[in-house]
């Protein structure tokens, strides 16, 4: 039933392959902006520091029956189908000291890369479709999260910058922090006005746009906005599948939740719903 798990996302990933490229998507157009949106070079991404040191990665049992509170459990065998959706039992890691990306990595952010390096995937299905050309995008996207990429397009972009793809280790200790909350800011279910996720709304929105969806370190979107891609796999059944994290704001509340995680095949991490944000070493 691990089929399931990521049924939904798939489907909005595989429903958006008729976007036209010459225009912004219904999905992506822009919402009106609240404060705290940013626009920033390649030259000059900000980063919050993660302190050195030990948590708790993973999901308790109390922690996973709240996620099955707030999920459709209906199908046979679902319930424990779900629990690939995270790592449990829960166990300590210690981890080293590394900066990571404040937002969302961007449009503007992404096409300096794509400018500088000349930069085109060996596979380019559904890359970067919503832009209008191979380095330009819609003038409204600028600030918004550069999507429509895959784990290693992620990748060479965060190398051009000096740095790499979090794992999903490093991912979760950024949102969660050290005190084993569920949600980047703490234990509460997320409202429409914590987060963008998809019961209250049905668009990105510019990066730093809610500013209650922030991690105790200081990096925002952690919980909506657009999920990201980390450098983490992990098997499912025979298959070895990208580990994607964070909700989206075509996700339930239940996604923001810090410790879950997505399991997506590789040619199907381009989707209008997942961006990425870098780490490196501080």
């Amino acid at each position: 039933m691990s089929w399931m798990v990521g049924l939904l996302f798939v489907m909005v990933a595989s429903c958006s392959n008729d976007v036209d490229k010459t225009g912004p998507s219904a999905a992506q157009r822009p919402s009106p902006a609240r404060a705290g949106g940013s626009e920033k070079g390649a030259a000059d991404v900000p980063q919050v520091p993660v302190a050195a040191g030990k948590f708790v990665f993973g999901a308790t049992e109390k922690q996973y029956e709240f996620f099955l509170m707030h999920s459709m459990v209906n199908f046979p065998g679902m319930r424990e189908g779900l629990r690939k959706s995270f790592v449990i039992p829960p166990r300590e890691i210690d981890l080293p000291r590394f900066m990571i990306d404040k937002f969302e990595v961007t449009n503007q952010q992404f096409a300096s890369f794509v400018k500088a390096t000349g930069y085109q995937p060996a596979d380019p299905t559904n890359y970067l479709k919503h832009w209008t050309g191979v380095a330009s995008f819609p003038e409204w996207a600028a600030s918004f999260p550069v999507v429509w990429i895959s784990q290693e397009d992620g990748e060479a972009y965060c190398k051009w910058r000096g740095g790499r793809l979090p794992t999903e280790e490093e991912w979760e200790k950024a949102a969660r922090g050290t005190d084993g909350r569920m949600f980047p800011w703490g234990d509460e279910y997320p409202t429409r006005e914590t987060t963008n996720f998809g019961f209250g709304t049905t668009r990105a929105e510019p990066i730093g746009n809610r500013s209650q969806d922030k991690s105790p370190y200081g990096a925002y979107d952690m919980g909506g906005n657009v999920a990201e891609i980390t450098s983490s796999t992990a098997k499912d059944g025979q298959e070895l599948r990208v580990v994607i994290r964070g909700g989206s704001f075509v996700g339930a509340g239940r996604d923001a939740m810090a410790n879950k995680r997505t399991l997506v095949a590789r040619q199907a991490v381009r989707s209008e719903t997942v961006g990425c944000r870098c780490v490196s070493r501080g």
